[in-house]
């Protein structure tokens, strides 16, 4: 691991593959200013009955 060649700069641009063929969320190509929901079409906030959580008890042993 010592004699590692260190790379003096990473190209932060964008992965030539992207999910789906789209394009990632960015409001340069947005039809309206604001980048667009990662989440697609879902409204927030979540109705809780359709999140499936269950939030955990603890007991207290004494």
């Amino acid at each position: 691991m010592a004699n590692l060649e260190k790379k003096g700069y990473v190209d932060p641009g964008w992965p030539k593959q992207t999910p789906g063929g789209g394009h990632y969320v960015t409001e340069v190509i947005a039809k309206f200013a604001g980048a667009n929901s990662p989440y697609g079409d879902v409204e927030f906030p979540v109705p809780a009955e359709e999140l499936g959580y269950v939030h955990p008890y603890t007991r207290i042993n004494k």
